[in-house]
């Protein structure tokens, strides 16, 4: 048996931590202008910019590890692409209508949708790859 080797899926966590890096430098330029080393200073805004970071880094590594041991158990390339590609979009979507816009729900909804799809997914590869191969 020859050793597996990730190549989608870290596509796709370079992907992620470019946008992971977008929404720090986004918290970071919001504490400047409301001058706050800690907490939201109950700005609504401000704290709409903080959980978009939060929730991006509280849903991305699990689907990415998901991610990776699917690819690594044999799944096929288009599933890994697929669940990569839910995961970017969803996470996208759920950040702008979160840190850039006032409470576009719309995109919010199907970013969540689409973070949930691509969670589910992976589990569903991963057990195919760990009771079925």
């Amino acid at each position: 048996m020859t050793a597996a080797a990730l190549t989608i899926t870290p596509l796709f966590a370079a992907i992620l931590g470019i946008l992971y890096l977008a929404l720090a430098v986004h918290v970071i330029r919001g504490r400047y202008q409301h001058r706050l080393s800690l907490g939201d200073g109950g700005n609504e805004s401000f704290a709409r910019r903080i959980r978009a970071h939060g929730n991006f880094a509280e849903y991305v590594p699990l689907s990415l590890l998901l991610m990776a041991f699917a690819e690594l158990g044999g799944s096929s390339g288009v599933v890994i692409y697929g669940i990569g590609a839910a995961l970017v979009t969803g996470r996208m979507l759920h950040a702008y209508a979160l840190a850039l816009t006032d409470s576009n729900m719309i995109a919010r909804r199907y970013g969540m949708i689409l973070t949930f799809a691509s969670i589910v997914a992976g589990i569903g590869a991963c057990l195919r790859v760990s009771l079925f191969s």
